[in-house]
């Protein structure tokens, strides 16, 4: 069933400042964790679960760019990339409509697709983006797909994440893009270039790699988790609490952002808090929102 959102207008703002943590005993502080978000207001939602799909393993970064025609212009797309990211790409009139490339040790495969998205994907995911009200009808919508990926050495997955989004973002510019479905989730054009563009800062797009959706308890108890942080090898995380949800998803964009930025894995019973005396458990357990096993954090008090 689709969440039920008011329509929102918004635009990306810049991601705040760095963190930093340091460790003491087992325990995680965080400091100076400010992150600018995009908040959505009196959120609603339908609690459905979540299965962990196949390609939301580590390293593979994958997305399909919706078409409203089974059209793509390679060109195009080779002058956009250097435009917006200043890395210049050399066609092989030999691929056809295929472009490969080649960049310290990853390699980006952009094709198009003649057909939607199998198994009606794109439209089944889109229900989910409260963020966006026409995500269902637009997916159900496109005629053809652009198919992004970029695979290689992981041991820089955050390198690899960034070259990927560099790609799809300028796919998204594109004459008949209207979408872009990756990670489990369909994303307005808009949305996805406005967190690509936080690149060009040095910031992490961390809403364009992990989606922080809702869901609640048998027990009635609103929360967040996210979607995504098993690309990069760490485990997904939720948290539930009786707090307002845009709070909980801020506290939670915060922890993802240090994990990501600091490359740190959280591990069953430690703690973590922004000081000494703020101690928030961490425990690994099997997923409530998602399939498998996932890490389940306290929210603070009030």
């Amino acid at each position: 069933m689709p969440f039920s959102a008011p329509v929102l207008t918004y635009r990306a703002k810049a991601l705040a400042s760095n963190m930093c943590s340091k460790v003491l005993n087992g325990h995680i502080i965080l400091t100076d964790t400010s992150i600018t978000t995009i908040l959505a207001p009196e959120m609603t939602y339908t609690p459905r679960k979540n299965y962990m799909e196949k390609d939301n393993i580590k390293g593979c970064f994958v997305s399909s760019v919706l078409l409203s025609q089974n059209q793509w212009d390679k060109k195009q797309f080779i002058h956009d990339f250097e435009e917006d990211w200043g890395i210049v790409l050399t066609d092989d009139d030999d691929n056809g409509d295929v472009l490969v490339g080649m960049f310290s040790g990853m390699t980006l495969a952009i094709a198009i697709m003649p057909g939607p998205v199998p198994n009606g994907e794109a439209e089944h995911y889109a229900q989910g983006n409260y963020l966006w009200k026409d995500a269902t009808e637009v997916a159900r919508q496109h005629e053809a797909h652009i198919l992004v990926s970029v695979t290689g050495d992981q041991s820089n997955l955050l390198e690899r994440a960034k070259l990927f989004t560099r790609a799809t973002s300028s796919c998204l510019k594109q004459s008949y893009a209207t979408a872009v479905y990756t990670d489990g989730m369909v994303f307005q054009p808009e949305f996805y270039r406005d967190m690509a563009a936080l690149l060009q800062e040095d910031e992490l797009p961390v809403m364009d790699w992990v989606w922080f959706g809702i869901y609640r308890t048998q027990k009635g108890i609103p929360g967040i988790y996210t979607y995504g942080l098993r690309k990069f090898g760490k485990e997904e995380i939720e948290v539930y609490a009786p707090a307002d949800l845009s709070d909980i998803r801020d506290f939670l964009m915060d922890i993802v952002h240090y994990i990501l930025s600091d490359d740190v894995t959280l591990q069953d019973g430690e703690t973590i808090g922004c000081s000494e005396e703020q101690k928030l458990a961490i425990t690994l357990s099997e997923g409530i929102a998602l399939d498998g096993m996932t890490l389940k954090l306290e929210y603070p008090d009030e």
